[in-house]
Formats: C-alpha cells, structure tokens, sequence
C-alpha cells in the first residue's frame, strides 16, 4: 500500500492544480475573479469572526450539555484533576498549513486557544461562573516533533501538570491516529502552558488549588458541597480572595481591606490529598520552557 499512495499527490499539488485548472478553463477578466473566490472559499476558516465563534461558541455548548446531562456529568465534579483528559478534534486546513503542504507552526497557537479554553470550561467552569473568575494566560513553549500533513485529522488533548501558590500548568498534546502496528497515537507536538487566576475586580492572584476546589474538582463531593454552602451563603469569592490573602501574606505582602478577612476553617482548601502528584509534577518541569531573564535579550 505504501508504494502506492507515495505516487498519489500531496494536498499541496492538488490546491495548486485546481488553482491551476480555474486559470486554464475560465476567460477574459474572470480569471482572477476565479481563483479569488477559489481561494476565498478554500480559506473560510480565516474569515472575520470564525475564530472568535469558534472560541466563545463553546460557552453556549457546555450550557446544552449541561442542560441535557447535567452539571456534574458534564464538568469534572467530585475527579482526580491529574486523571481529567480535554480533547479537541480538528484538522489541518489550507489556511492552516506552510507552502510545503504541512500544518504551520503558527498555526498550533491559534488551535490551542479553543482546546485551551475547552479544558478552562470543563476543570474550572464552576468558578468562571458566579464567582467571575478567569485565567490570564503567562506562557506557553512548543516543542516540535513531526509535520502533520494538510487535510489530516489530529486531536488535541489537554490535562493538567502540576500548580504552585500562583500558576496552574497544563500539556497539550497534538496527535493523529495511530500509525500502523501501533496503538498509541502519534505524537507531533507538545505545548506546556501556564496560567494564573483572577476574580474580576480584584488584584489577588488566587492559588489554583482553591479555584480547582470551588470547582467541584476532588475524591468525592466534599469540595462542590462546600462551594454550594459557601454559594449559599453569599461568601464564595471572599473564600476564593482569602486564599490569595494568605498566599500574599506568605511572599511578605501586605492585604488591606476585607479581602485579608477569613473565617475557621477557611485556611484548608480540600485539594492536599493531590499534594504528592502535584510536586511530582513540579519536578517534571523544571527547565522546560524557562524564560527567567530573557527580558534583557536583544537590547
């Protein structure tokens, strides 16, 4: 099979030839009218908004799942976060691929914005909601492995590393389908990311294992019903904005005003059962995409 489809066109070929026949076969002006439109048509992926739809169509999905399965069949409450896997299909369109036919490493930023914010909605949605957090983005570092040819399928799967007292890191893995003989799909490119998280109107970073907690997100149900009582009670975000407190307190900050104020018992945040995974998962990325004092290079 494989001395035959080496002789069979690449996708590049074929765009070009259909450029090619539109040319031969059209007359007068109407050339390039033909092949603009051609190219408009095989590029709509591009068009204004298509991202921005793509991106921000997703609120409204997981509100009909949600609708249809419920809160806790379709969100990671009472899950292992380390064990939770997000997974984004795509595949390699025209305006996503390099002129030699493959998928452009540009192109990989602007897919894991999607998968990203998939994995943002489905771990930490909860809190995205009533407690108006959300989660600015500090880095992400590609490493390559190999071309994912044009028109191919791949997958993105996304889970979590590893937190700190500030950032939560996540992989995303880009895949395609196993290769003959192999069971594991194949491996093209990594993306290690990390964000930090923010209550809307306030300058506290919150540590990721307290916005992880009022998500729902542990070894059973403890956690969410703690957030519904806290819900209950009005105190969510005062929860939330503690933990920051204390993480502030702890770097030799000073918090003023009430967001420093915490009741008994607010100090656990109910995630220390994950403690071992998560300095394990520290360990691992220690290297990886640091950037410390690159801020000097170049001047």
């Amino acid at each position: 099979m494989a001395s035959v489809t080496r002789f069979l066109p690449s996708p590049t070929t074929l765009v070009l030839g259909a450029i090619g026949t539109a040319l031969t076969y059209s007359r007068g002006h109407s050339n390039l009218k033909r092949v603009l439109g051609l190219l408009f048509l095989l590029n709509w992926r591009s068009w204004p908004l298509v991202w921005h739809i793509k991106l921000w169509g997703l609120v409204p999905l997981v509100h009909l799942r949600i609708r249809i399965w419920g809160l806790e069949k379709t969100l990671s409450i009472a899950r292992d976060p380390f064990k939770r896997v997000v997974i984004q299909k795509d595949f390699v369109s025209l305006d996503q691929a390099d002129w030699n036919g493959h998928m452009s490493n540009t192109s990989y930023g602007k897919a894991l914005d999607a998968a990203r914010f998939a994995w943002l909605l489905d771990v930490v949605g909860p809190a995205m909601g009533p407690e108006n957090v959300w989660s600015p983005l500090g880095g992400t570092a590609f490493s390559f492995f190999s071309e994912i040819p044009m028109l191919t399928p791949y997958w993105i799967e996304v889970s979590i590393v590893s937190w700190d007292d500030k950032w939560v890191y996540y992989v995303a893995r880009f895949t395609t389908a196993p290769k003959r003989g192999s069971k594991e799909r194949t491996l093209h490119c990594i993306a290690l990311s990390r964000s930090c998280f923010k209550v809307r109107g306030s300058r506290l970073s919150i540590p990721p294992s307290r916005v992880l907690s009022v998500s729902g997100l542990g070894p059973d149900h403890s956690n969410w019903n703690r957030t519904l009582s806290l819900r209950a009670a009005g105190k969510a975000k005062k929860w939330l904005k503690y933990g920051g407190a204390m993480v502030a307190r702890k770097n030799g900050r000073e918090v003023l005003g009430k967001e420093g104020l915490g009741e008994d018992g607010w100090e656990e945040d109910g995630m220390e059962g994950y403690e071992e995974k998560r300095v394990k998962g520290l360990e691992s990325l220690k290297g990886f995409g640091d950037v410390e004092g690159w801020e000097g290079l170049g001047k």
